[in-house]
């Protein structure tokens, strides 16, 4: 007897089973069009991670870089900042790496609200006004980001389709269905206070 089982997340290889992902690739470069539209051009990113073996941090990293190719802007590895793991800790460490560097920049994209939210602490102790000096916009919608101050434009990884998509998934196991399906749940950019 088989267990019924759906993967969730970035899809490193295919396997038998049902599995529930979000383009990450896609996701990220419509979080740093929007930074792009809105007259940024020194913006930096903070998440990267220097193994390269965590698939989400390599997919948003590729996401910003085609962003800002479509945008004939060049790549500035001073404007990437690692951070491992993606705590608010680690989002306010990378915010002050950035500022200690004196790296230029008009925009930070965080791989998650978390890092956002610890950088976005720091940029505000040292005076910096965000969204007038510095937009920021972070990644997962979590539910704090719309109470922080200013409020966090995010993408929403299009949590409640993967849910109810999941447990369907799973009804349907149950129920004998045995081909496996891939599912790229749909994303969107919340647009808040934070990047203007």
């Amino acid at each position: 007897m088989s267990v019924p089982l759906v993967l969730l997340g970035d899809q490193v290889t295919k396997g038998p089973t049902d599995h529930i992902t979000v383009d990450q690739v896609a996701a990220s470069q419509a979080a740093t069009r929007h930074l792009l539209e809105g007259g940024r051009r020194r913006i930096a990113v903070i998440g990267a991670h220097d193994s390269g073996e965590d698939a989400s941090a390599r997919m948003r990293l590729e996401g910003y870089r085609s962003a800002l190719q479509e945008h004939k802007i060049g790549f500035d590895p001073q404007l990437v900042v690692n951070a491992d793991p993606w705590h608010r800790a680690n989002g306010a460490k990378a915010a002050r790496e950035l500022i200690d560097r004196g790296a230029k920049f008009d925009a930070i994209f965080a791989f998650n609200d978390a890092l956002a939210l610890g950088a976005m602490r720091v940029l505000q102790e040292v005076g910096v006004r965000v969204p007038v000096d510095v937009a920021i916009v972070g990644f997962d919608n979590l539910d704090e980001s719309a109470y922080s101050v200013p409020s966090l434009t995010t993408i929403d990884p299009g949590r409640s389709q993967i849910a109810e998509s999941a447990v369907q998934f799973l009804v349907d196991q149950i129920g004998g269905k045995k081909e496996p399906r891939q599912l790229l749940a749909k994303y969107e950019l919340i647009r808040r206070e934070s990047s203007g």
